[in-house]
């Protein structure tokens, strides 16, 4: 897919690489062996290019937590120029120079949600839990919106996740063409690809009643999580639905739109984005055939040092087995 994208940008078609990738690099990190923080939303967008006002976050890719950790450290500082109008919490790690994890971490699980995923990730995730809960024991809880008990088997869900996951695309979609729409009058829409002009099509069709609904659910939503949130310390769920997959051979002609499989890659993103909390991934295996799999954890606004916390924690249990890919390019080296 990248490869597809350079000669597109040696093409100078840049508003083409720009439409067709608004979703591609937000499953970028969760297909590769890369550890990813996405940061609360607001709190590091200063001047990022305005593509989509409401839900566009500032993250970090990584090989892993400690160069996460960094980057984050990097850009927490205000700039000189900036006039926050709510008072944002000063950078503070205590648990930073300690030897221990944290203790009595509670990870909230979705249940029927997670396991709505490939057999080959449902498996390395629950087995991933599993170490966390033998190594540090942390709970794992299972939860509905109407109880939460301490259960490790119980398969629940919260309310209207397809009704967030429609909302969130509504959102998203009316923002970016409407961020772009003065540019799309100066180009030619054949020098698109064919899954750019239907995505520009129904993006263009949504009208602002619909926007407006979107964001009543946006907030109906974030009162489940804050619930949720309140009793437990994370939420957990793998990364993406299903592991990288094949391109067409004809994709970079034509374009590929695989709705199915694009949808399973951005299941579990979508309440994140969504209602601006933050959020890490981390690898904590591979499938049958080699491609790597992430677990996400989605932490309460401004938690950042819990959710690194419990990444290096999961870092720390699955490091061992990471496997450097077949094509390797060490940047880092000196030859």
């Amino acid at each position: 897919m990248l490869k597809q994208i350079f000669q597109v940008l040696r093409k100078g078609k840049k508003m083409q690489v720009l439409c067709e990738c608004l979703l591609l690099f937000v499953v970028l990190l969760g297909l590769n062996q890369l550890l990813d923080a996405c940061l609360i939303l607001g709190k590091y967008s200063l001047f990022v290019l305005p593509l989509n006002w409401t839900v566009g976050m500032v993250g970090i890719l990584a090989a892993t937590v400690e160069d996460a950790f960094t980057v984050y450290s990097a850009i927490s500082g205000h700039l000189p120029s900036y006039q926050p109008a709510t008072l944002l919490p000063k950078l503070y790690f205590p648990l930073l120079k300690s030897t221990n994890s944290i203790s009595n971490v509670k990870l909230a699980k979705y249940g029927e949600w997670f396991n709505d995923c490939s057999d080959d990730i449902k498996s390395c995730c629950s087995q991933a839990l599993d170490k966390l809960h033998e190594h540090y024991g942390w709970e794992v809880l299972s939860f509905n919106y109407f109880s939460f008990v301490i259960c490790k088997t119980v398969e629940v869900t919260i309310p209207e996740i397809e009704v967030m996951r429609l909302a969130h695309y509504l959102t998203i979609g009316s923002e970016c063409s409407t961020a772009i729409s003065s540019h799309l009058e100066k180009l030619n829409m054949a020098e698109f690809g064919w899954d750019a002009r239907v995505a520009l099509c129904v993006y263009g069709a949504f009208n602002s009643k619909e926007y407006l609904n979107a964001q009543r659910i946006r907030n109906r939503q974030m009162q489940f999580y804050k619930d949720i949130l309140s009793r437990a310390d994370v939420i957990v769920t793998p990364t993406t639905g299903v592991t990288a997959y094949s391109i067409m051979d004809d994709s970079l002609k034509s374009g590929e739109l695989d709705y199915i499989n694009g949808a399973a890659l951005v299941r579990y993103q979508i309440a994140g984005n969504f209602l601006g909390l933050p959020a890490v991934t981390v690898p904590v295996g591979y499938d049958k055939l080699g491609m790597p799999i992430g677990l996400q954890f989605i932490g309460r606004p401004w938690s950042e040092p819990t959710l690194i916390h419990i990444a290096f924690a999961m870092q720390a249990l699955c490091i061992s087995s990471y496997r450097k890919p077949e094509i390797f390019y060490d940047l880092l080296s000196k030859e």
